[in-house]
């Protein structure tokens, strides 16, 4: 193991990796999933989340290569990415990593306290990635994010 890479989760269905040198994290899903498997994956990506202070992730959904069905793009859309924005210190941006048949099916969240973005080959996936590291804060305060409460 690379030792700029952290395996924290690793499960038939999904690697998950913090890496300190590029603050991300890499979530690999690696065969179709089950929509309990789904709901563990987004869960355990969170816990790795708070426990590293990460709001960028990058997603590679290649390997399972299809879309959640439609209870689990629900959870995904209406309980779990909302939950990010009082979960962590800022506004979580999510990029995946799609193969081109997945591409075409994609439609980016509307008003969703996350920033996601859908990419069809990593080099645009990284620069994303960067720019949204990049943000200062006046310009997140400007778009509307609010850090939450200390606890």
């Amino acid at each position: 193991m690379c030792a700029l890479s952290i395996a924290l989760v690793q499960t038939d269905y999904l690697t998950l990796r913090y890496r300190p040198d590029l603050h991300r994290l890499v979530g690999r899903w690696q065969r179709p999933v089950s929509g309990a498997e789904f709901r563990a994956g987004y869960r355990a990506m969170l816990r790795l989340a708070r426990q590293t202070n990460c709001p960028y992730w990058q997603l590679d959904l290649r390997g399972r290569d299809t879309l959640p069905d439609d209870d689990g793009r629900r959870w995904l859309l209406q309980r779990f990415i909302p939950e990010l924005a009082s979960r962590l210190p800022e506004p979580a941006c999510l990029a995946y990593l799609l193969s081109p048949s997945m591409m075409q099916d994609m439609v980016p969240p509307v008003g969703s306290p996350a920033q996601v973005a859908f990419f069809s080959e990593e080099g645009p996936l990284t620069t994303w990635l960067t720019q949204c590291q990049h943000r200062s804060r006046e310009a997140l305060a400007q778009a509307g994010f609010r850090p939450p409460p200390a606890a």
